[in-house]
């Protein structure tokens, strides 16, 4: 999670490493040839400390490699072994466990999920009560994102999330259009559990991680930090300028993206998929659910950025769509400081795993798809350098625009020490609003933020901690009752709702 001149395109093409006819032509002999120093230079040319990419071809390895740093002290290099967040990538995972528990007959995608778990209940009412296994892990149940529900809480349990789940709003019809949300993945796991009786974790690591000797592939940061072989997460600064950032809790998002791997260990991951569900000489996983989990479902929206790529659909925990006409079955994953891609092109029976330790870069999208140009001799689409063009043009265009200003001369209707208390919304959670010697400090999720005055009773938000920056410029609207005391505060949680009214319990 966390927030995220034209020049012309051969400009930016030759910073990124436009192929010419002769380094075509030394592609026939050897697709790779030169690789090495293209992809570090991409790296260098999207601000990225460390990068690591690996190519599966034919069932064996071809490629795997490092690049960079794995801290901001640039002390420790980036390998092919390096452990990086996976993100959503994690979310494949989460459909495959489902998948194993279908093929057992303890679980069916198209079962009403209140079979699984009798609690479940969404705000919309009986016209969701059909929602199911499927629509969960196809992101088309009509809810929307609410990720602050779960970011950086380190006390949010399934159970509770699901106890929550009545009172986020829905933004859609169930199966009317795709809306991805990570709180569905969640409860998904809830119900592998109440299936298995263990944890989602422990029953992802008996049943896949185990058997597909992925024995560095683990589940939290903390873990991930016991390894000698990590990489830290970082983010721009407004300077441009890479920073680390702290290792962050994530257990409460687990089966939508706390995974952590190394682009070696995910080698067997994309072996699987591509041989449809075959490890070695064993089944893991039907063939029948493995095409399940690739058959296209709900369409993403929008249209494709490029000519070469066709409308994407969505599956269960994978996103398809096709490349240059070729099929291809892909997801990316963004959080804490971490991006990563994994892109497969069955027929071709290619595989690519790339992982980038900064945030919100596009860098292991596009170096995916140079990388299967040249292993096809096709025609050099300069991805990377097409991106960095449309980088440099939003970022040219951003320096232009001002900022929403507050309406000027305006103070608070009275003083600071009345706006102190807790308020609670029954989705949200809490916020805890306190006064300290400089004015009013919100403490959401662990998360301080500093509330300064905005116009009026609205105050603007400004992370204590810079890495906490989904809440910077966050609007927070005091309202008083009838007795002129304040009795709640509306903040604006998701940019796709209205701001969520929390109800003041205590202060």
């Amino acid at each position: 999670m966390q927030r995220r001149a034209f020049v012309s395109l051969l400009g930016a093409s030759l910073g990124a490493g436009l192929v010419g006819p002769a380094r075509a032509a030394k592609r026939k002999a050897d697709p790779l040839a030169g690789v090495d120093a293209e992809l570090d230079l991409a790296r260098q040319n999207w601000r990225v400390p460390g990068l690591a990419v690996a190519v599966i071809k034919d069932g064996a390895p071809l490629y795997a490699k490092g690049f960079g740093w794995r801290d901001g002290a640039k002390t420790k290099a980036v390998t092919a072994d390096t452990l990086f967040g996976c993100a959503s990538l994690t979310k494949a995972f989460t459909a495959a466990t489902v998948a194993l528990l279908v093929d057992e007959g303890k679980l069916k995608w198209d079962e009403p999920v209140t079979t699984y778990l009798p609690e479940f209940k969404m705000a919309g009412g009986v016209e969701y009560a059909s929602l199911s296994l499927r629509d969960m892990l196809s992101h088309r149940t009509g809810l929307g994102t609410h990720d602050l529900v779960w970011y950086n809480n380190e006390k949010l349990t399934k159970a509770e999330l699901l106890a929550r789940l009545p009172y986020l709003e829905n933004s859609a019809p169930l199966r009317s259009q795709y809306q991805y949300n990570n709180l569905m993945y969640i409860l998904a796991g809830l119900v592998v559990e109440r299936a298995t009786g263990q944890t989602w974790e422990a029953f992802t690591e008996s049943r896949l991680l185990k058997p597909l000797g992925m024995t560095r592939t683990g589940f939290s940061p903390s873990q991930m930090a016991q390894d000698g072989n990590f990489a830290f997460g970082h983010k721009l600064t407004s300077a441009k300028q890479a920073v680390q950032i702290p290792l962050r809790p994530e257990d409460a998002i687990g089966p939508a993206g706390e995974l952590y791997s190394s682009v070696n260990q995910y080698i067997a991951w994309m072996d699987l998929q591509l041989r449809r569900g075959m490890y070695g000489d064993k089944r893991l996983i039907s063939l029948a659910q493995s095409e399940a989990m690739w058959a296209p479902l709900v369409s993403t929206g929008g249209q494709p950025e490029a000519t070469e790529l066709s409308r994407g659909l969505y599956g269960l925990g994978w996103r398809t769509d096709f490349y240059r006409g070729m099929r291809r079955v892909a997801h990316g994953g963004n959080l804490n400081g971490f991006s990563s891609r994994v892109t497969l092109f069955p027929e071709q029976n290619v595989g690519i795993i790339a992982f980038a330790n900064m945030r919100g870069t596009p860098l292991p999208g596009h170096v995916s798809l140079d990388l299967f140009d040249r292993l096809m001799g096709l025609e050099p689409a300069n991805w990377s350098a097409r991106g960095l063009a449309r980088r440099d043009a939003n970022e040219a265009k951003a320096a232009t625009q001002a900022p929403p200003m507050p309406i000027p001369n305006t103070t608070p209707s009275r003083a600071l020490g009345a706006f102190v208390g807790t308020f609670i919304h029954k989705g949200y959670g809490t916020w805890t609003i306190r006064l300290d010697d400089t004015g009013l400090v919100g403490t959401y999720n662990e998360m301080p933020i500093r509330l300064n005055h905005w116009h009026y009773d609205v105050f603007n938000g400004m992370p204590v901690r810079e890495d906490d920056d989904d809440l910077l410029d966050v609007k927070f609207a005091f309202q008083a009752d009838m007795d002129g005391k304040i009795r709640s505060l509306e903040v604006q949680m998701d940019s796709d709702f209205a701001p969520a009214v929390f109800v003041r319990t205590s202060g």
